[in-house]
């Protein structure tokens, strides 16, 4: 028995109007609208002085955004589907597959304020079966004249087409490095060196840096056993004058001069362009080279501490002795894994990490996105052994380490994930 194609107010999508989205997202810029306008040879106005339409309310029923609008003395609905690289729009007037009417130009004209606009909060595929009301993943809580969109809690980490999740096309092994004496320990004296884990939040766009390593000076205790008082961070080597340094704390400060020029994190204010994009990406990957040329020279230190910055511009100065936590370093190599739940129209996949075979938990309230902490011990820390390792965790811990998946996308964007990973199936 064949089933009745989908229609909006008696047309098939078929026959709505088709306009292209920029590269890689779901926005439809003004320019565009009005070139494939005046292309129409459409016999209503198409430029800077718009006639003056009202939208008089928004709802959203089964994926499709209807606008109710008001032009002059006559009403009108304009139907409206988001893609994945296209936006299809009707309307109860005239706009067809092969004409741009005047009510569907005007509403979209009149929702581009700035020159675009994005309808990714309206793209939710897979998300609706047809003839139910409510969907299964999202709820549309009504307003007057509006609604709201939002995932219900089981479904927080609900990957659709275009979602930046990693491309995992090759896992390239960072060699752990190794010190032949790695149990000879670093001396201390009453005023010495110790290194900081400098960390923020990624998400926070105030919190401007990647994970770093910075130098600073100290006063010990009398029997040396404990940090008395901090006296500064260390940014060159005339911040050392006076303080005896081993060979390999004064490699250690090389990389770690090394690290603070690359921490910065690039932004700019008309969005992540791909050049600054680029920029950081080599930034990240370059700092993640560091750590691993690092890391067993911190095996060898006798104080290590953990510094939550909230900011770049907070790594200054004097360290506040309350906000330097003691931290230690592993080398053992974390790995990851996954778990793939079928759940009936869509697969769970969580994210695993294991040392020595054991299973961790990690830890979300501390992530470090080239190392990685247990839950139990947030004190200890792994460094990964891979770019596209941090990568995922760090798009994981996003989402609480687990991703829902509709079926009919699984092998097209997850495929690489069993190429370059175990994933266990239950």
């Amino acid at each position: 028995m064949m089933t009745k194609p989908i229609t909006i107010a008696g047309k098939p999508l078929s026959r709505f109007y088709q306009l292209p989205f920029e590269k890689g997202s779901r926005v439809l810029k003004l320019a565009v609208l009005d070139q494939i306008a005046i292309g129409l040879h459409s016999t209503f106005s198409v430029g800077k002085k718009p006639e003056p339409l009202a939208i008089t309310s928004l709802s959203f029923d089964q994926g499709l955004l209807t606008v109710n609008v008001k032009l002059g003395g006559e009403e009108a609905k304009v139907y409206i589907a988001v893609e994945y690289d296209c936006l299809l729009v009707s309307c109860s007037v005239d706009t067809d597959e092969t004409y741009l009417g005047r009510y569907a130009y005007l509403t979209l004209r009149a929702m581009m304020r700035s020159g675009y606009c994005d309808f990714k909060e309206y793209y939710w595929p897979e998300c609706f079966a047809l003839g139910n009301k409510r969907s299964r993943y999202v709820d549309v809580v009504k307003k007057p004249g509006s609604f709201t969109i939002t995932l219900k809690k089981k479904f927080s980490g609900l990957f659709r087409p275009g979602d930046d999740f990693p491309a995992v096309t090759e896992r390239v092994v960072l060699p752990r490095e190794r010190l032949l004496d790695k149990y000879a320990m670093a001396r201390l004296a009453p005023v010495s060196i110790g290194y900081c884990f400098a960390n923020t939040d990624l998400q926070n766009f105030h919190s401007n840096h990647y994970p770093f390593l910075i130098p600073y000076v100290f006063s010990a205790t009398a029997y040396l056993k404990t940090v008395k008082s901090f006296k500064r961070f260390v940014f060159n080597a005339n911040d050392v004058d006076g303080i005896s340094l081993s060979p390999q704390q004064q490699e250690l400060n090389s990389i770690c001069f090394a690290m603070k020029q690359l921490a910065a994190i690039r932004f700019s204010a008309n969005g992540n362009l791909p050049e600054i994009n680029a920029i950081n990406d080599a930034n990240q990957l370059a700092l993640f080279k560091l750590w691993n040329k690092a890391l067993p020279l911190l095996m060898q230190q006798r104080f290590t501490h953990y510094f939550y910055s909230y900011g770049l511009r907070n790594v200054t100065g004097k360290p506040v002795m309350r906000d330097m936590k003691l931290v230690e370093f592993s080398m053992e190599v974390p790995v990851l894994s996954f778990v793939l739940k079928d759940e009936g129209d869509y697969y769970e996949l969580e994210l695993k990490l294991k040392v020595k075979g054991k299973l961790l938990h990690f830890n979300t309230d501390k992530p470090g996105l080239f190392l990685v902490c247990d839950r139990v011990k947030p004190y200890l820390w792994y460094l990964l052994e891979a770019e596209m390792d941090y990568k995922l965790v760090w798009f994981f811990s996003k989402v609480n380490f687990r991703v829902q998946v509709p079926k009919g996308y699984y092998q097209d964007f997850f495929e690489g994930v069993e190429r370059w990973y175990e994933v266990k199936r239950v």
